[in-house]
């Protein structure tokens, strides 16, 4: 049978989860969208079938999915063929629509609508920080653990525009991770009569810390109607697509960033913007052109779309998304809530070997409760520098390092590619390494 007829076949004829299994991994998958919770998470044959699909160097260990999420065959075998199709022909277009609605199933957004194609999440950022109506003073809060690419684009405007950034931490002086309702009360007292938007991501790209975007976006709905103007709040949204299972209207933001190379195993130069009608109209295209546009004349009229499309423009390389889409395809055909179980239960076996060297040596920078695709540690008496490399020597291990914030720190990622196996080795060379 084909591959794709193996991971239906696998998937329609798996049981109901088990406290047993709960009990291996030592974490609970969250609730999911389905009745019954698969118990895909300790069926190895079926992963060990899923990893086939992916062409990364069995030589390797790859722990840097946070970065860059390596794609299955067919992804590429579509990105190819629709190359091929375009030399061949010279026909470049094709169903943009059909992804933005399927984009729109990834995250839960309303419909295809107010789904806008960008390369990369700092695309995305940047149309939201360079097009809303912002003056000299006014306050956009952000936290003291940012990506460049959620942090760059707001502190261009403010170099333009002389708006004021405040960055509000998510640790204290010790580097404990705040509750979340510590961090809640810290982003209340950074607000003011002038806080105008916040950018925050929903899961931190340095330790995988999970932020209460719900508990935020409510905050700042109440103190935007307290104040008579609108606070309004983006999420970079980099992480949780295809890790997480995500929910843009539960969550309550006005815009979402995200990609398609990380969790989503898609293509690399691709990304997404979900944004709101209510955001959508106060956001002013900084960067147009072509398809942008309801009407453009002569007489000097320009009258943008009234949709996301607005915010894309021009000859874009079809066969990017058409890889997306295959993408898309092959992660809705395992599950979302299954994939988000699998990698649950393979952070619970990292972890669990992580604490087994962990006394001496290092402390945990990500928050029990964050059990996410993400595990990053601190380490007593090495150069988190010389650990990566002394890991990549010793097992090829790719891991992440951690400057952002001054946290000098040690990352490491775990996707649906990963084995138990993989972990066990990682584990070993840590020991070694540590030792």
């Amino acid at each position: 049978m084909d591959r794709r007829t193996f991971l239906q076949i696998t998937a329609a004829s798996t049981t109901a989860l088990s406290a047993r299994a709960r009990g291996r991994s030592g974490v609970t998958p969250a609730p999911t969208t389905r009745a019954v919770v698969p118990a895909m998470e300790l069926d190895e044959a079926y992963w060990a079938n899923v990893r086939d699909e992916f062409p990364i160097t069995r030589e390797l260990i790859y722990f840097n999915n946070g970065t860059m999420g390596p794609s299955p065959r067919t992804v590429t075998e579509r990105v190819t063929k629709r190359i091929e199709h375009v030399d061949s022909t010279g026909d470049y277009g094709g169903d943009y629509e059909a992804i933005r609605t399927a984009l729109a199933r990834v995250v839960h957004g309303e419909n295809g609508d107010r789904i806008a194609f960008t390369h990369n999440v700092s695309e995305a950022i940047s149309i939201i920080a360079s097009g809303i109506d912002l003056n000299a003073g006014d306050e956009v809060l952000l936290t003291n653990q940012e990506h460049a690419g959620n942090a760059i684009p707001w502190l261009a405007r403010k170099k333009r525009d002389g708006i004021v950034i405040k960055f509000v931490p998510l640790t204290d002086a010790q580097g404990h991770a705040f509750t979340d309702d510590e961090f809640i009360t810290r982003v209340r007292e950074a607000m003011t009569d002038r806080t105008r938007a916040i950018s925050m991501p929903h899961l931190t790209c340095t330790t995988g810390q999970l932020l209460p975007i719900k508990r935020l976006t409510a905050l700042a709905r109440e103190k935007g109607e307290a104040n008579g103007t609108p606070i309004w709040f983006l999420a970079d949204g980099a992480h949780p697509p295809g890790m997480l299972q995500t929910d843009v209207r539960d969550l309550g933001v006005h815009a979402y960033a995200s990609c398609g190379h990380k969790w989503l195993c898609g293509p690399k130069g691709i990304g997404f913007l979900y944004i709101d009608s209510e955001l959508l109209q106060h956001v002013i295209p900084t960067w147009s052109g072509a398809e942008a546009d309801q009407y453009w004349g002569y007489d000097g009229k320009l009258d943008f779309l009234s949709t996301a499309s607005r915010y894309d423009f021009a000859t874009q390389n079809f066969a990017l998304f058409d890889g997306l889409h295959a993408a898309i395809d092959f992660m809705e055909t395992i599950g979302f809530d299954r994939i988000e179980a699998r990698v649950q239960y393979l952070t619970g076996l990292l972890r669990s070997g992580l604490r087994e060297l962990q006394d001496g040596h290092f402390r945990f920078l990500t928050p029990e409760h964050s059990v996410t695709g993400i595990t990053t540690i601190k380490l007593d008496r090495m150069d988190y520098k010389d650990f990566a490399n002394k890991l990549m020597a010793a097992g090829k291990i790719r891991t992440r390092i951690v400057p952002e914030g001054n946290l000098e720190a040690n990352r490491f990622s775990v996707h649906i590619y990963t084995s138990p196996e993989d972990i066990q080795k990682f584990v070993a060379a840590a020991k070694g390494v540590l030792a």
